[in-house]
């Protein structure tokens, strides 16, 4: 927000300096007009200003809101109509399935719209079980099931999961774990 306000005064003060010079300092002094060299100056301040919050938007962009930009295309690429093949349950993609279609799309669906907490990776697991979600290019997602109640993506690069905050989601994926045990 704060780059896309310094863009919008960048803007004013470039296209319109006699304005800017009017709203900073022409109001203070009765009867002034500003010389040719001043609304040289607004143009110039109103330029850089721009540029900054040019960069300061597309930055914050491009971070993807901070820690959450892994979760962020996880999440956005669930959306996708059957982007998403199978959810196995278990320690490997290539044990068989024990989920209908509708369970599947209806845990894409609710891990789609959960909110999702990052924390960082430590050095041990307290799982209670895996899951992979297969996607139709055949590339997998890695899920642990905690002992705690928890479902947590584990991203294949970087020292942030993501914990998954649904009561819902969490309740589905320990009733598969026992059945698929």
């Amino acid at each position: 927000m704060g780059g896309f306000l310094l863009m919008l005064f960048g803007l004013f003060s470039t296209l319109f300096p006699y304005p800017a010079w009017y709203l900073s300092i022409g109001w203070r002094i009765k009867d002034a007009e500003p010389s040719e060299a001043a609304l040289f100056m607004n143009r110039a301040v109103g330029v850089v200003a721009a540029i900054v919050g040019l960069i300061i938007m597309v930055s914050s962009c491009s971070l993807g809101g901070g820690s959450s930009e892994a979760a962020s295309a996880f999440q956005k690429r669930l959306l996708f109509v059957d982007e998403v093949r199978d959810i196995k349950m278990g320690m490997s993609a290539d044990l068989p399935s024990v989920l209908s279609k509708e369970e599947v799309a209806h845990a894409v669906d609710l891990m789609a719209h959960a909110k999702m907490k990052g924390f960082t990776l430590g050095s041990s697991y307290s799982g209670a079980g895996e899951a992979t979600i297969v996607y139709k290019d055949w590339t997998t997602d890695e899920l642990l099931i905690t002992t705690s109640g928890g479902i947590e993506l584990i991203p294949r690069t970087g020292d942030k999961a993501y914990l998954f905050q649904s009561d819902e989601l969490e309740s589905l994926f320990h009733s598969w774990l026992s059945r698929s045990g």
